[in-house]
């Protein structure tokens, strides 16, 4: 499959097939689907979405299969909900770093500085937020 759009014709018939087409949840499986499409073409390791989006665990592993994507599910440290994470199959180091994640026992800017770099956010970016300085 050379062209997106059959990726995308796949997974807008997969979610129309389970029911999901209200705007809030077909919007973040929008987003989804570009975290996806980053991570399938190697511009980020992996990509995550949290429970906050509607019907999360049921749309993430919709578009995850239809990319053939490795799909975990964590739950937050210290809070409610989780986080779906993505990744490609054919990518151990990145697998064993997103089970790291998800063992715990990390320190708050352990686990923010691994998260940022799952997600293919520069150095920069990663200190800024995990020394406080976040915009």
């Amino acid at each position: 499959m050379a062209d997106c759009t059959q990726y995308y014709r796949k997974v807008i018939d997969a979610l129309a097939g389970r029911g999901i087409h209200e705007p809030s949840e077909t919007f973040w499986a929008g987003v989804f689907v570009g975290i996806c499409e980053q991570v399938m073409m190697k511009v980020k390791p992996a990509g995550m979405m949290g429970s906050e989006m509607p019907r999360c665990e049921e749309i993430t592993k919709i578009v995850a299969d239809v990319y053939g994507l490795h799909r975990v599910r964590y739950d937050r440290p210290g809070e409610e909900g989780f986080e779906v994470w993505v990744c490609r199959r054919d990518d151990p180091a990145t697998i064993e770093e997103l089970e790291r994640l998800g063992r715990g026992g990390l320190s708050w800017g352990e686990y923010h500085r691994l998260r940022g770099q799952l997600c293919g956010y520069s150095d920069d970016v990663i200190r800024a937020y995990t020394e406080g300085t976040w915009p």
